[in-house]
């Protein structure tokens, strides 16, 4: 009996359990992802230039979705990928929920400030930028506010920063709970409908 035991516990050993929700499930492990999710998010990862930075300083609002801040020029249309995302929200939006939490970074990059060294800006940041572009009111944002910055506007607990993650090398980084945090946020309002509400602007509004 004592050999059989010793037996079964070499091979849990030699075999150990695989979490299938990872892949590594070791610092900076990602979860698997969605066929929908490599087809349509992780595109961004393959972009040589978003034509846009982010930077933390005065009006900081660029974004991927409008590079050029809209003027109007064709450098200022966003890039074939960010454009994919922008279409059918029913689709994409849930997506790009489940991409807060992805450390893998891209080419766009994050000027720093003087606690952070400039770096290469994780996807789950930019997914969280084409987010701010479609919904702009409440319950994510007050919309028209008259503050400036990174993450103007957002209401307290579905914004984070570019540089809220830890770790970063071999071109991933971990976010740091803050991040999980605010992603649950955004699940919950997609979860309970009350998301699209902030898709629409206020009828006051002059535009």
């Amino acid at each position: 009996m004592r050999s059989l035991m010793l037996l079964l516990i070499a091979a849990t050993t030699a075999h150990p359990q695989v979490n299938p929700k990872c892949m590594d499930c070791g610092p900076g492990s990602q979860p698997s992802r969605s066929t929908a999710y490599q087809q349509l998010i992780e595109p961004l990862l393959k972009v040589s230039d978003f034509h846009m930075h982010y930077y933390d300083d005065g009006a900081a609002d660029a974004s991927v979705t409008c590079p050029g801040d809209c003027a109007g020029a064709p450098s200022s249309k966003a890039v074939s990928e960010v454009q994919t995302l922008l279409r059918n929200p029913m689709t994409t939006v849930p997506l790009l929920i489940d991409c807060l939490n992805d450390g893998r970074q891209t080419s766009v990059r994050f000027d720093g400030n003087s606690t952070t060294k400039p770096m290469q800006v994780p996807i789950g940041y930019v997914c969280l930028d084409i987010l701010m572009s479609r919904f702009v009111s409440q319950p994510i944002a007050e919309y028209q506010c008259m503050t400036d910055g990174l993450g103007a506007c957002m209401n307290n607990g579905y914004y984070f920063r570019p540089d809220d993650y830890m770790r970063c090398g071999d071109s991933v980084c971990t976010p740091r709970p803050w991040v999980l945090e605010v992603q649950k946020n955004w699940q919950r309002r997609l979860k309970d409908g009350t998301l699209w509400r902030a898709a629409t602007r206020p009828k006051d509004s002059p535009n």
